[in-house]
């Protein structure tokens, strides 16, 4: 598929950066399809859902979701079918309830690149050093990006190739 640029990584706070920059926008759906292990087992705080907080459903707060101020919290990942991946996106990944939680959103400013050197990156970096997630995942325009304190996993990511096209 066309229109993806080559990802830009970087390092940061002790987290590893994947930076991928798109022609329109992109969803971490199709990250999660090559990257599983990103969500599975663990517990994502969704700061951000099609721009906006997301309200979980009466299911999803008995199998154990929680909300906390406009931050939706899942129960432990068993699918990623069960994660809304409408773009827009800003997902900060733990291994279980975090003792502090994000509450600010980024990806919703055009442009927004964690690896840029401006205040709304600063702001970015200020959270995820009070948060520690594992991972933080987001999709804005133009970008989509991994941040991982999980080396092994930031290789795997850094050397394949997302969005391929598989029409044949």
């Amino acid at each position: 598929m066309g229109g993806m640029h080559m990802p830009r990584t970087g390092e940061r706070d002790g987290y590893l950066v994947i930076d991928w920059s798109f022609a329109w926008d992109p969803s971490l759906a199709d990250l999660l399809a090559v990257a599983p292990e990103l969500v599975l087992g663990r517990r994502v705080a969704i700061v951000s859902c099609d721009s906006g907080a997301y309200p979980p459903s009466a299911a999803e707060l008995e199998a154990g979701w929680c909300r906390e101020g406009d931050v939706t919290l899942s129960a432990g990942v068993a699918s990623i079918d069960c994660l809304p991946t409408p773009g827009f996106d800003e997902w900060y990944v733990f291994d279980d309830a975090p003792a502090v939680f994000p509450v600010r959103q980024h990806v919703n400013v055009f442009g927004f690149s964690v690896l840029a050197e401006n205040d709304e990156a600063r702001a970015f970096w200020e959270q995820v050093r009070q948060c520690r997630p594992r991972h933080v995942l987001g999709t804005g325009t133009p970008h989509m990006f991994v941040v991982t304190r999980d080396g092994g996993l930031f290789e795997r990511l850094r050397n394949r190739e997302l969005l391929e096209d598989t029409d044949d």
